[in-house]
């Protein structure tokens, strides 16, 4: 009478363990690539700009509180009036186009040496230069702590209030 019990636990058990043995590691490549999730403008001209990212090698972020190293890039441009085309914001004071950097933080040291996805949320002070701009993009690069440089994304046309 016990064994149709043993039999029975030994297919639910051989079934379980052949369901995990099929299921895929996920694996991204070592270099990250990021994507535009979102741009949330909040009052004043203060906005969050949220990225997917995925690393294969979970070496994204910096670790350590005391480390200012700036690993993401962005650049503004604006819709000029106009011409109708999409303009860098130049900075005089830096007779350059204005990048601005920040430094964004590792999750946590346990995804050293895993592949990671998950979003970043930046934020921005001051997103455009004059509340007369409605319509701006960024163009966003971020490196992870080999070096690697991302992909270079550009947002969708955003409109702001």
């Amino acid at each position: 009478m016990i064994k149709p019990v043993w039999k029975y636990l030994f297919l639910v058990a051989a079934l379980t363990f052949g369901s995990y043995s099929c299921v895929k590691k996920t694996t991204y490549p070592t270099t990250p690539e990021i994507e535009y999730k979102e741009f949330i403008p909040y009052q004043g001209d203060t906005a969050d700009l949220v990225i997917k990212f995925t690393d294969g090698d979970g070496d994204i972020g910096l670790s350590s509180i005391n480390d200012s190293t700036r690993n993401l890039f962005l650049t503004y441009y604006y819709k000029d009036v106009v011409t109708g085309k999409y303009t860098a914001y130049y900075s005089s004071m830096l007779n350059d186009t204005l990048r601005t950097g920040y430094v964004v933080r590792s999750p946590t040291e346990s995804y050293k040496g895993k592949p990671i996805s998950g979003e970043y949320s930046i934020r921005l002070q001051q997103y455009r230069h004059s509340v007369q701009v409605k319509q701006l993009k960024y163009v966003v690069v971020m490196y992870d702590n080999a070096g690697h440089k991302s992909n270079v994304l550009t947002t969708d046309e955003i409109n702001v209030p």
